[in-house]
């Protein structure tokens, strides 16, 4: 976190811009934003599961144990599974993508139901809950429709974070300013 308040405010203001950039591009494509999503998920399966085979490669032959490499493995050929169906496995992400949306639903009708008479905002969270087993249920149903979703959330996250680093630059340059001006007059 140091290392970022420490940046000129011109980095964090390009970084802010991009990262905006970055997500009107997930929001205008939902399924290319999933794949890269899903090739980098596979990319760090297989670079886990190579880096763990060196790793124990390297532990002398006397201490080395036959199942954190065999694990290694095992991890090692899922990633090199996911890296060869793309496809697949942005169906799988959409899956459990559709499958927390339903158990979240779910939670929420239970909550809603059981507040409705003594609160208000018992039938809000019951709506919720209806349209969040819906959106489930339609996710796991349609994997254009969990890209959609998935990306969805990715890129408010990554707008998020743009915005919050734009608003950071001007923040920091603010202070920095404060803070030369209140030098200078001390000197």
């Amino acid at each position: 976190m140091i290392n970022l308040l420490l940046r000129k405010p011109w980095v964090l203001l390009v970084q802010g811009i991009l990262l905006i950039m970055v997500s009107i591009y997930i929001f205008q494509n939902p399924g290319v934003a999933l794949a890269g999503l899903s090739i980098w998920f596979g990319m760090s399966v297989l670079l886990t599961g190579l880096l763990g085979f060196a790793s124990a490669l390297a532990t002398p032959a006397s201490e080395r144990e036959g199942f954190p490499m065999l694990w290694s493995i095992l991890t090692a050929v899922f990633g090199i599974l996911i890296l060869s169906n793309v496809l697949a496995t942005m169906a799988f992400i959409s899956l459990i993508f559709g499958a927390w949306m339903f158990v979240t639903g779910i939670r929420l009708v239970l909550s809603g139901w059981s507040l409705k008479d003594s609160s208000g905002m018992g039938w809000i969270v019951l709506l919720a809950g209806i349209v969040s087993v819906v959106t489930g249920v339609m996710t796991m149903g349609n994997i254009g429709i969990g890209a959609i979703g998935v990306t969805t959330l990715l890129g408010i996250q990554v707008l998020l974070a743009g915005i919050a680093l734009v608003i950071l630059s001007f923040v920091k340059k603010a202070v920095v300013s404060a803070v030369r001006g209140k030098i200078e007059s001390l000197k």
